[in-house]
């Protein structure tokens, strides 16, 4: 019995630890569903008082949270920005695959939705205390990297410079310890060691995995 209420103890703090991990703050609001946003003057906005009749409101795809589906009060707009994670930063309307481990920036020109994959520059001033780390490092006949460990709390973005999709990737390890972030790509390494980001484990030629060694 005292077994028994020892490991559900434990599996109740790795729970507890998992699902606190998974909520790391990310330095910008992401946009939840029903919020209200606006595009005037060729800037958007997430400002949008009670008197406002005219905005556009999010929902999530089927309830599944697969990606965003953008409609406008009117009835005159739809868009969908194949992301999951949303926010508006000075005028911009940027978003996150978590699929595709890409930042997108979206604009309207009419009716007509404008989507721009960010570059890496961009990407590293939107958080500047993250290593970029691109899928395109990792060595080629071994999906493996080596990265040196910096400071305390090394905090990592892979990013995805190719035309590889990441659906139902996600990061193990045995040994190092490190947090994620809503953000998939996102890692806060606490101790060194080896981490896998993998389709449940897979390595095939179309599901390869990426090993970081973290020295």
């Amino acid at each position: 019995m005292k077994r028994l209420i020892l490991s559900f103890i434990v599996s109740a703090g790795l729970i507890t630890s998992v699902a606190a991990a998974d909520f790391l703050n990310i330095p910008y609001k992401n946009i939840k569903e029903e919020e209200k946003i606006k595009f005037e003057n060729d800037s958007w906005t997430d400002k949008v008082s009670r008197r406002d009749n005219d905005y556009i409101i999010k929902f999530i795809s089927d309830g599944t949270g697969n990606y965003s589906e953008f409609y406008s009060s009117k009835g005159n707009l739809y868009f969908t920005t194949g992301c999951q994670y949303e926010f508006v930063y000075k005028g911009d309307l940027i978003g996150y695959s978590n699929q595709d481990l890409k930042f997108y920036d979206f604009r309207l020109n009419g009716n007509e939705l404008i989507k721009r994959e960010l570059t890496e520059t961009e990407v590293q001033a939107l958080f500047p205390d993250f290593k970029i780390i691109k899928i395109s490092e990792f060595s080629q006949s071994t999906n493996s990297l080596k990265v040196k460990k910096e400071g305390v709390n090394f905090k990592v973005i892979l990013l995805n410079d190719t035309d590889r999709y990441f659906y139902h990737y996600s990061f193990t390890t045995g040994n190092s310890k490190f947090e994620t972030y809503p953000l998939k790509g996102f890692l806060n390494i606490k101790k060194r060691g080896m981490i896998q980001f993998s389709h449940f484990g897979d390595n095939t030629k179309n599901t390869p995995w990426f090993i970081l060694l973290v020295r």
